[in-house]
């Protein structure tokens, strides 16, 4: 019971218990830096979540715009690209290659939605 008081006197002697304990604690609180108020943390979230979309409506405007130009590509060079793609492979494996391209590149967005659980 001895060495069960000595340790129990060894992890409590650290402890504050003297007359003005609140006073202290709140004066050491004070002095570690100003705090947020309330309205400027709810500002702070609002900004980065309009810095957030605008940063999505560019992505997305810049992935579209990528989309239109691999689509103009593919209407200038039809010609060139039906003549290669009919003398290399079946029309059918190579739509099949098309759909695979398109899902592998939309993998990642599909991901992100929230209602589906692809893994």
């Amino acid at each position: 019971m001895a060495a069960l008081d000595a340790r129990l006197r060894r992890a409590m002697s650290g402890l504050d218990v003297h007359e003005g304990f609140d006073a202290r604690l709140r004066a050491r609180i004070a002095a570690a830096g100003p705090r947020l108020e309330p309205g400027a943390e709810l500002e702070r979230q609002r900004r980065t979540l309009r810095r957030l979309r605008r940063e999505a409506w560019a992505n997305g405007i810049s992935v579209a715009g990528l989309g239109l130009a691999a689509a103009a590509i593919a209407w200038r060079f039809a010609p060139e690209i039906e003549r290669l793609a009919i003398g290399a492979a079946d029309p059918a494996l190579v739509g099949a290659a098309t759909l695979a391209a398109l899902a592998a590149g939309l993998w990642p967005l599909l991901r992100r939605l929230p209602g589906l659980r692809l893994r």
